[in-house]
């Protein structure tokens, strides 16, 4: 008897357990990465303009690769944000969220935008877009990206996580978008903050 009982408890409490898992599901705000430059790296962008960290890495221009986070914006009460590393040898590596959607519901993850190849060193023609980098106004291509979709948590909030390999050698210009699954879009990036990286 005493055994079926131990049994039957650690049963509600295992189901228990993975109720609340399911409750949390989702990002409630972007992620923290501590510290925003701890090895005082000079000449770095203010923490104000939305820079999460600055980690050295000689191999990425300028000598650091940043992690970025912009805002989305939407129709109250939805929030949102673009956690994105500004440097990256892979491609766009990204966490999206969102809160304030309908609970339990999935959306779709997309940004559209452009790219022009990018030199270390000027050129004829070429526009400087920071200190020590320059993009070819003449390469400009179109770029539209699938981010994925998820589904949200019994509170609105949800997310995706992840990289979209991409070409080196350009820089990329991207607004972020969160859309009902066959529907209209829900969050999106401001056209005054973008999603703005390189890929070397």
């Amino acid at each position: 008897m005493k055994k079926t009982m131990l049994v039957a408890v650690g049963i509600a409490l295992i189901l228990m357990a993975s109720s609340s898992v399911a409750v949390v599901a989702g990002p409630p705000s972007p992620p923290d990465y501590g510290k925003y430059n701890p090895a005082d790296l000079p000449s770095q962008p203010p923490e104000e303009w939305g820079v999460e960290k600055v980690i050295p890495s000689p191999s990425a221009p300028a000598g650091a690769v940043r992690i970025i986070t912009d805002p989305l914006e939407g129709l109250p009460p939805a929030d949102g944000w673009v956690t994105f590393w500004c440097q990256s040898r892979l491609g766009f590596q990204y966490n999206i969220g969102g809160t304030g959607l309908n609970p339990v519901s999935r959306y779709s993850v997309r940004a559209e935008g452009v790219r022009f190849e990018f030199v270390l060193e000027p050129t004829g023609g070429a526009i400087e877009i920071e200190p020590g980098l320059w993009i070819l106004p003449w390469t400009l291509t179109p770029v539209e990206l699938d981010l994925g979709t998820f589904r949200t948590d019994a509170n609105g909030s949800g997310g995706v996580k992840g990289v979209v390999k991409l070409a080196a050698g350009y820089a990329y210009d991207v607004g972020t978008v969160i859309s009902e699954i066959g529907g209209a879009p829900v969050l999106w990036s401001p056209s005054y903050d973008t999603n703005g990286f390189i890929v070397y």
